[in-house]
Parts: C-alpha cells; structure tokens; sequence
C-alpha cells in the first residue's frame, strides 16, 4: 500500500516536471513570433523564463554567453554545481546556456539535476541556436533592405539628374542648331548669292547650298558610320553622288579624270558593302540622309 502510494506520488511528480518542462519551453518558443524583439531583448527574456522549468525555480539562477555578452538572471551567482551546454550557429560553438542552484540541494533525497532538466537544457541551447540564428538572419535582411531602399533612392536621385542633363543638351542643341541656321540664312546664303553672278559652276554653287541647307543633318555622320575607312575625297565625292550629281559631273567639278572617279564609286561601294549587289549607289546614299 505504502508502495503504491510513493509511486503514484512519483508519478505525479514526474507528471508535473514534465508540464514545468513543455511550458518553460512554449514560453520561449512564444518569443520566435514577436518579430520587434531585438535579439539582446530576447535573450534576456529566455534568462527570466528558463528557472521555470526547474524543480527549485526561486533558487536557479540561469547565464547566456553570447557575442562577447552574459545575459544574466538577478540572482545568479555561480555556485558548485552547475549544468552548461554549448549553443552551436551553423554547427559552430558560439555561446553558452549555464543553469546553477544559488544554494545548493538540501530537498529531500534528491540531490543535483535531474535527467529531465539536463535533456531539457540541451534543447533550451538547441532552440536559443536557433533562434539566434533567425535573429541574425532577420537583422541581416534589414539590413540589405535598407541598404537597398537607400540605392534605389540614390539611382531614382541620379536618373532625375541624368534626365534633367539630357533635357538641357536638347534644348543646348537646338540652340546649336537654331544659331547655324540664322548663320547660313542671315551670312553664307547672301555670299552665295553674290558667287552666283561670278563664272563658277552653277552645279558647284547649288551643290554647296543644298548642303548648306543640310548642315545640321545627319548625312556626314552616316556616311563615317557606315564606313569609317572612307577618305576624305571619297567622302566628297559621296556627297556629290547623293546630290545627283554624275561622274562626268564630278570629274569635271574636282578637275579629275572620269576614270579616276569610277575608281572612287567602285572603292565607296566596296567600302559601303555593297559591292557586287544590284544596288544603285545614288539610292543607297539617298536613304543614309
């Protein structure tokens, strides 16, 4: 009878370490969703909640070891024996979780820790891991996410510094291209008008105004575009091409043979890449202004 009446009390006991044990750990574990807790806050928390799951929580006194920092409760003080178990971050030893009783043991027959409180400190430093690694990972995230905000403010700052300078080399452009035309209007063209009544060649004259009138077109930069290793005198003679000109024209405009601007045409149209096409050089030309 005495017998069953001391297991059953065991029992009991050992039914309620268990329950001690699963809400010590549930408290800490309630720590994992209270995203604004910073990780010193946190494991200072976990200090004041671990003496509840001992079987003398008024006298456990509990120590975390982390990143050159002891988080402490108010009643440690070291005393003989004590439990420690290593947290370990991505399988790397990197704190302790120390459990001590202020006074010593004097309750009855048992003496030290149990067995219980032993595994259930190994799982306490496997959770603490855990969560200091999530911590971690969380404050890194910040991090990056600030640090990103920050560059994409800093490229939406430059991209409007960028527009705002390509707006101004528009309007400086037209500008630019405003002022050459008045030039050419209100100076060149009275001076061509006057070489008109001298003995030049009209078709030099009215070559030099049709690209007085395209000076501020694209022909010249195509034209190098398409083939940077025209000469100068092919460059000319391109001109003159895509002015309508024909080569009896132009050899007698430049004062050279007929044969030597044929040459020039063959180079151009070799240099342009389309040598050995079906393709007429003044058409081609005429669609590069």
């Amino acid at each position: 009878m005495n017998g069953d009446m001391k297991s059953t009390q065991d029992t009991k006991w050992f039914l309620g370490a268990s329950i001690k044990e699963l809400h010590c750990l549930y408290d800490i574990s309630r720590l994992f969703s209270q995203h604004s807790l910073t990780l010193e806050t946190m494991l200072t928390d976990i200090v004041k909640i671990i003496p509840n799951g001992w079987q003398f929580p008024e006298r456990t006194c509990v120590k975390i070891s982390y990143g050159g920092r002891e988080y402490r409760s108010n009643n440690y003080s070291p005393a003989g024996r004590s439990l420690k178990e290593t947290i370990e971050l991505n399988e790397r030893k990197c704190g302790t979780v120390e459990i001590a009783y202020r006074d010593g043991d004097s309750h009855g027959s048992r003496t030290g820790f149990l067995e219980e409180e032993k595994n259930l400190l190994k799982v306490i430093a496997e959770v603490v891991g855990v969560m200091i690694e999530k911590k971690e990972a969380e404050v890194l995230l910040k991090q990056t996410t600030n640090k990103l905000r920050k560059q994409t403010v800093e490229l939406e700052r430059k991209n409007i510094a960028l527009t705002e300078v390509v707006q101004q080399i528009a309007i400086e452009k037209n500008k630019l291209k405003d002022s050459i035309v008045t030039n050419i209007s209100e100076v060149l063209f009275p001076i061509l008008e006057r070489l008109r009544l001298t003995e030049a060649p009209s078709e030099y004259l009215d070559l030099l105004e049709y690209h007085l009138k395209e000076i501020t077109g694209t022909f010249g930069i195509k034209i190098s575009k398409i083939s940077p290793r025209l000469s100068s005198r092919e460059i000319e003679i391109s001109s003159m091409i895509q002015f309508g000109l024909t080569s009896k024209d132009i050899a007698r405009l430049l004062h050279i043979s007929y044969q030597t601007v044929e040459k020039h045409r063959r180079n151009i149209r070799r240099k342009v890449g389309i040598s050995g096409r079906s393709i007429n050089l003044f058409s081609f030309l005429q669609s590069e202004n």
